[in-house]
Parts: structure tokens; C-alpha cells; sequence
């Protein structure tokens, strides 16, 4: 495989960040101020039709393994594929990305053959005192079809272990690592094992961390579905690009539409899924930047 092209780089005066064009991947987003947001391994394979492991992937047109538990690749097909740049603005404010990718873009019809359908999907990133991403899927065909969808965002933190993720409390989910369903959180999340759970739920989520001295807000908006995963010790030694010691410098907290939520979309109809994330300064950090 030959290498993957330099991403592309974005700034404003609030922020900078980074794309690249296989896959709209976002792979970097750094608040002025802030220390860096979006986690990347630093041993991932930058190679064409290979996936990146961090920043923001787009899972399309399923999740994981899909509804059947059997598709490849995981995840779905348009997080190594190129997408298309439509276009690109900056301001003082903030720097915004268009991106667009439709059927065509599959080469292989093998792949094609798992997902039979037409479509048009649109991606805007926008850089600036927040991280701003929108997902718009728009049904081309003449027939009605189901997909699933993620924005799977790997969020830095000081140590997994030490964090708490406010929000989710009451909301029941999926267990993947005991196979459970119907669970209900019951107060803040705190990891302290093997984490991979989809939850019920449309909320605003906070990903307090002590260590770094922040928070992490993230709301969603057409996004039924939120997912927290961290593989922990023994995992990740078992993922070479993750690692013995990296598990522990991230967490994963996705934007979703998956399993009971995948969307429906009959033809002509657009379906749209945003995800925010903001950076708050916990009270008395002492790394904390003046205002």
C-alpha cells in the first residue's frame, strides 16, 4: 500500500486542527489555551485503504460489524475510502471544511454489494473555539434504506482511569464486553475496566478530568445512540496500534445512531447527526490559561 498524503491543515485564531481526505478524518483539534483534544496513536498505519486509529473515523453505512454481527470491513467502507473536498472558508473565527462522498466512491463491488443503495453524504467540519461536526446522509435511490452511523471520537485524557462522564445517568445500554442488554447507569460513569457500551441516550455528556484539569463537553444533535469504549490493559496489548501503554491516555465517546436507532431513510429525505466539543476549565487547575 503506498502512503497516506500529509493531512490537510486548518487554522483560526481560536483554533487549529487537521483532515484527511481518505475518510474526512479529523485527526487533530487544538483549542488556543488548550493542550490537545483529539487522541492518535502514534504507531497507526498511514497507509491508503487503511484505517487511522484516532481522531474522529466515520463509521458508515454500519457499525462495528453491522446489524448481522458478520460485515467487513468493521465499521463500514467510508472511513478508507477518499472523500471529496467541496469546499473551504476561514475567518478570524473559525475555519470550516466541506467534505462529500456518494456510492460512486466505493470502487470495489464487493462492497458495494453490502450496501446496494444510493447515496450522498456531506460532512462539514468547522474549527474554532469549539470542535463542530456534521453528518448529513441524503437517501439518492428510488427504494427506502436502513444504515447505521457514528462519529467515533477519540477524546484525550490525562488517565482513563481518573475520569468521570457526567450525563448518562438513568440511561440504559448495551454491555459488549458481558454481552448484556437492558443495563442501567445509575450516577456518573467512572471506567475502571474494559469499557464498550451503546447507550439510550441523546444528551449533553461532560468528561470530567481531574488530571489534565479540564472537562470535555460534547452535545449531539440527531443522534439517538451514544457510545463509550476503551479497550484497557489487556486489550490493548492485543492491538498494535493502541498499544501496552496507550489505552490508558484516551476514552471514546461516540455520537451515534446504531442497533434499535439506525436510521431509516425513504428516497429523497436527508437525515442529519452534529456533534460539539468544547473545552471547560475545571475550577483551581493550576496549568490553567489566563482568559
Amino acid at each position: 500500500m503506498s502512503e497516506l498524503p500529509a493531512p490537510r491543515r486548518f487554522s483560526c485564531r481560536h483554533a487549529t486542527g487537521l483532515v484527511h481526505d481518505q475518510g474526512a478524518q479529523v485527526v487533530d483539534w487544538i483549542p488556543t489555551g488548550h493542550a490537545p483534544v483529539l487522541w492518535l496513536s502514534p504507531s497507526t498505519a498511514l497507509e491508503r485503504g487503511r484505517p487511522v486509529r484516532g481522531g474522529v473515523p466515520i463509521c458508515f453505512p454500519w457499525f462495528a460489524e453491522g446489524p448481522s454481527g458478520d460485515l467487513e470491513p468493521k465499521h463500514g467502507f467510508v472511513r478508507t475510502l477518499p472523500w471529496e473536498m467541496q469546499s473551504f472558508e476561514s475567518s478570524d473565527h473559525e475555519a470550516v471544511a466541506v467534505y462529500r462522498f456518494t456510492e460512486e466512491g466505493v470502487p470495489d463491488p464487493a462492497l458495494r454489494a453490502l450496501f446496494p443503495h444510493r447515496f450522498e453524504a456531506e460532512y462539514v467540519v468547522r474549527f474554532g473555539p469549539e470542535l463542530e461536526l456534521e453528518l448529513s446522509v441524503t437517501n439518492t435511490d428510488e427504494h427506502g434504506f436502513d444504515f447505521e452511523e457514528a462519529l467515533h471520537a477519540y477524546l484525550v485524557v490525562g488517565d482513563v482511569r481518573r475520569i468521570r462522564i457526567e450525563g448518562l445517568d438513568g440511561a440504559r445500554y448495551r454491555d459488549k464486553v458481558t454481552d448484556r442488554d437492558g443495563c442501567l447507569q445509575e450516577g456518573p460513569l467512572e471506567p475502571a475496566a474494559e469499557t464498550d457500551r451503546v447507550y439510550e441516550s441523546s444528551t449533553e455528556v461532560r468528561v470530567v478530568d481531574p488530571v489534565l484539569g479540564r472537562a470535555l463537553r460534547i452535545r449531539k444533535r440527531g443522534s439517538a445512540t451514544t457510545v463509550v469504549w476503551n479497550p484497557w490493559a489487556e486489550k490493548a496489548a492485543g492491538l498494535p496500534d493502541v498499544g501496552a501503554d496507550g489505552w490508558s491516555g484516551f476514552v471514546c465517546v461516540e455520537g451515534a445512531n446504531v442497533q434499535g436507532n439506525a436510521v431509516h431513510l425513504e428516497p429523497e429525505e436527508t437525515h442529519t447527526m452534529g456533534y460539539r466539543v468544547a473545552v471547560e476549565t475545571l475550577p483551581g487547575d493550576p496549568g490553567a490559561s489566563p482568559a
